[in-house]
């Protein structure tokens, strides 16, 4: 039986004493919730990562998501439908080439016969035999269903985010199955149900899309073709409609604008690539009679005419504002903003930007460039403002160098202490100049000497008035008379 002293011992019931650790045993700590991979920086240089590829080169980057905007009408959906031939079957797109290998389309805005009519007039253009066509390109008609993503409401917070569809799952599974290096989605007002300017929702959207290229083996690339807003075609505002997230999660962007002057005649401009250098220079299209886009023959130079790109005539455009004194404001809705003072100007590349998005955008590949930066200055109203001016590189990049700012001089005619050079003056010693000087003297010496006898003599009492000849003081004054007779 046990004493009240070795009750204290016994641990209570239910319970175990933890057994005591063997020599040896490591005790293990627990596994995170999550992991995070790292990555590997050592060897970055023995080992290095394979360069970005492209599925059209320079402009559709293989693995990621690439934006297509243009106005309703202005053929981006065909610009799209001839890049999906021109990649399965391996030809070259406007002179650029493409890399061979399967492509999807998914459509939810055209049904299939209008997709087979435009797609036959592709076929045309491109010398393409459709039965060839057909063991490379999987076209999709998601016009009765078309929403990859929905908008959906937590109970808890209410809190809304964009969820994947049952289409989106059996896109995901046929795009596993195809294997296709390219998938073209037509376009983002249809296929998302959700609020394109809440940021949330639009990123979330755009990584679902990311989703679909980093789970398959061929790593394709995702075109996702969107509306461009009117003020841009206008003229002003980006080139894509929306939360800035449309801009900032996808890695590429491309924009088709119309020429103001001929609809018939469009500009392809890349505005974002953040995988590979921004050089891709704006293409000038025109639509053919069939309604395909070609390379616009009339803007193409011949080989033998040097060429300039537009970056560098607008850093010589702007240039000359800078040495002018006059402000280019990097602001869109300043009155004297890129568009509205660069645009009048002789040498501005009117083809390359036919509106001001792609100009605005352009302005900042040249900032991120080092080739431009933002200063202030102060008005005549001493009001602070922002204007564009080129860096020391920027100069560079024209050939030419950097103005310097006006100093003082620190010796000459224009220092701020010069003197007269020489030393200081002497008097003269002898000369006509001397007589001069002396008769001067004299002639001022006479001068004082008769106001100062005049002051005396004012002094002794011989001023007229002071001696009572005033008439008025005597009395004689003939009006003061007539008073005193009448008195």
């Amino acid at each position: 039986m046990l004493s009240p002293e070795d009750w204290d011992e016994v641990p209570p019931y239910g319970e175990e004493e933890p057994a005591a650790p063997t020599a040896g045993a490591e005790l293990l700590e627990p596994a995170p919730a999550v992991e995070i991979p790292t990555v590997d920086v050592a060897g970055v240089i023995d080992n290095p990562s394979a360069p970005p590829e492209f599925v059209w080169d320079g402009f559709v980057p293989r693995g990621f998501v690439c934006l297509l905007a243009g106005h309703g009408g202005s053929g981006k959906s065909t610009l799209a439908l001839q890049l999906a031939v021109a990649a399965a079957m391996g030809l070259p797109l406007l002179g650029v080439p493409t890399h061979p290998g399967r492509v999807l389309l998914f459509s939810g805005e055209d049904a299939g016969p209008l997709l087979r009519h435009r797609l036959a007039a592709v076929c045309r253009a491109l010398d393409v035999t459709p039965r060839a066509l057909a063991e490379r390109l999987m076209v999709l008609d998601g016009t009765e269903n078309p929403a990859l993503g929905e908008a959906v409401r937590e109970r808890e917070t209410g809190r809304e985010y964009i969820a994947p569809t049952a289409i989106y799952e059996r896109l995901r599974e046929i795009v596993t199955e195809w294997q296709p290096i390219l998938c073209v989605v037509d376009n983002a007002s249809d296929v998302f149900e959700g609020n394109e300017n809440a940021r949330a929702q639009v990123r979330g959207f755009v990584r679902s899309l990311a989703k679909l290229s980093h789970q398959v083996d061929s790593c394709p690339a995702i075109l996702l073709l969107t509306h461009t807003p009117k003020q841009a075609v206008r003229g002003g505002g980006e080139s894509y409609s929306g939360s800035t997230a449309w801009h900032n999660s996808a890695r590429a962007r491309l924009s088709l604008t119309p020429d103001r002057d001929d609809e018939t005649r469009l500009t392809l401009s890349l505005d974002k690539m953040n995988l590979a250098p921004l050089r891709r220079e704006p293409l000038r299209l025109a639509r053919s009679h069939g309604g395909v886009l070609v390379l616009d023959e009339s803007a193409r130079k011949t080989e033998d005419t040097p060429s300039e790109p537009p970056t560098t005539a607008l850093l010589r455009l702007l240039a000359d504002f800078n040495r002018r004194g006059e402000h280019v404001s990097p602001e869109q809705s300043a009155r004297n903003n890129a568009w509205k003072m660069l645009r009048p100007e002789a040498g501005f590349p009117k083809r390359a930007y036919t509106v001001a998005g792609p100009l605005f955008s352009a302005m900042r590949e040249l900032e991120r460039r080092g080739l431009i930066e933002r200063a202030e200055y102060v008005n005549a109203h001493r009001k602070r403002y922002k204007h564009w001016l080129l860096t020391a590189k920027g100069w560079e990049e024209i050939g030419e160098s950097a103005p310097t700012a006006p100093t003082a001089p620190t010796s000459g005619e224009g220092a701020l202490d010069a003197g007269p050079r020489g030393g200081a003056p002497t008097a003269p010693t002898s000369g006509p100049k001397e007589c001069e000087e002396k008769e001067r003297a004299q002639v001022g010496a006479k001068s004082s000497l008769a106001e100062s006898s005049d002051f005396g003599a004012r002094a002794d009492g011989t001023n007229p008035r002071a001696l009572g000849t005033n008439p008025r003081a005597k009395g004689t004054n003939p009006r003061a008379k007539r008073k005193g007779g009448k008195a």
